[in-house]
């Protein structure tokens, strides 16, 4: 079980000019939500506005997660636990929050594939696993290096015998919906719903739109590897933000020297969303195995390192995020280059890159900057 840590509430006052408005930023991480970090950066006229942008946040992240959290139980709350522990028990009236996401997630896997809700039965046994031997380095703390780099000498793959038969419980047709009671039925008793693929941005992307209708005009959420941009930054100096994209090699090692940010993304407005194998893994025998399972082979995907989508919804982003990480890179970027207001940008194991023609103007690496 990882450790819950107090939110922690920072608020940085910056007055900045923004037409005839004079705003201020303010800022706050939680810890307590998604099992990830989760930090927001707000603008406002008044501290007592920015706080309440700042409360309202925490609040909802903390209510989509009682929704969306498949693995505990909360007192009054039908949840997707609560539906996966009724498979094969007939349907059970949900939320509308969750029945929508799950509504969304079957609807984009019917357009796209790879990304299956319904392969929670062999997530779940990967997760079992991984949870046990889980790297999570953390600042001050010792660890054994040959740990680190080759693993826990007890750590284990699970057998493919086991996935295979896991698998056997893995249709979309089995998770049947009724719109007109917002009721969801599994029909398979061994089936389980693992939305992780898509919760934490399709969250964000719902929390970043209702902070918008509050009034809010300018804001960055970020939840694990989901940004979700709220408008442009009101600073005179700057007319865009800059969303840096992790370097794998820099997060897990690999390579001596390695900067930690592979590039930066000037954006305002948008979603900014990466899917990668350097979050979330355990190594055995000196290899690493990361959480982003492929259908196909029941295995960790290894196509790529990283990929991170660019485009509006943050929901959709994650989604495709993971899709896209699954696929063999020529497939993924035929996939990108057919959607209208998609970009990506791949990282690969031997540290290159590629990116969609749309991204390259807005990347520090191929000279762009913050302003105009």
């Amino acid at each position: 079980m990882k450790k819950i840590i107090p939110i922690i509430l920072a608020c940085l006052f910056l007055v900045t000019a923004c037409g005839n408005k004079e705003l201020a930023r303010y800022e706050a991480t939680y810890y307590d939500s998604f099992d990830t970090v989760i930090s927001a950066m707000v603008y406002s006229e008044s501290e007592e506005k920015g706080n309440e942008y700042l409360e309202y946040i925490h609040k909802r992240y903390q209510e989509l997660d009682r929704l969306y959290n498949g693995f505990k139980n909360f007192d009054g709350v039908t949840n997707l636990k609560t539906l996966n522990d009724h498979a094969g028990k007939g349907k059970v009236v949900v939320d509308k929050e969750l029945y929508d996401l799950i509504d969304y997630s079957i609807k984009e896997y019917r357009k796209f594939g790879e990304t299956n809700i319904a392969l929670g039965a062999v997530t779940s046994i990967w997760q079992r696993y991984r949870d046990q031997y889980e790297v999570v380095p953390e600042e001050g703390t010792e660890h054994d290096d040959k740990i680190l780099r080759e693993g826990h000498p007890d750590a284990e793959l699970p057998s493919m015998e086991d996935l295979r038969a896991a698998n056997e419980h893995t249709s979309i047709d089995d998770i049947v919906l009724y719109p007109e009671e917002s009721a969801v039925e599994i029909k398979d008793p061994e089936l389980k719903i693992d939305l992780g693929a898509v919760a934490k941005g399709y969250a964000t992307e719902k929390i970043g739109e209702e902070l918008r209708e509050k009034g809010c005009s300018a804001a960055i959420i970020s939840a694990g590897g989901n940004v979700k941009i709220i408008g442009a930054p009101p600073e005179k100096e700057r007319d865009y933000f800059g969303i840096g994209l992790q370097n794998p090699e820099a997060v897990i090692g690999g390579a001596e020297g390695a900067e930690n940010m592979k590039d930066i993304i000037y954006a305002n407005d948008t979603s900014i969303v990466t899917s990668g194998d350097y979050q979330r893994f355990y190594i055995v025998n000196g290899k690493h195995y990361h959480h982003l399972i492929d259908p196909d082979t029941l295995m960790p995907a290894d196509h790529v390192r990283s990929v991170t989508i660019v485009t509006k919804d943050s929901g959709y982003a994650d989604f495709l995020s993971t899709t896209v990480f699954c696929m063999p890179y020529e497939k993924g970027r035929a996939l990108v280059d057919s959607l209208d207001g998609v970009e990506a940008y791949w990282i690969f194991e031997d540290g290159s890159v590629q990116f969609t023609e749309g991204l390259k103007a807005s990347l520090d690496s191929q000279g762009a900057t913050n302003e105009k």
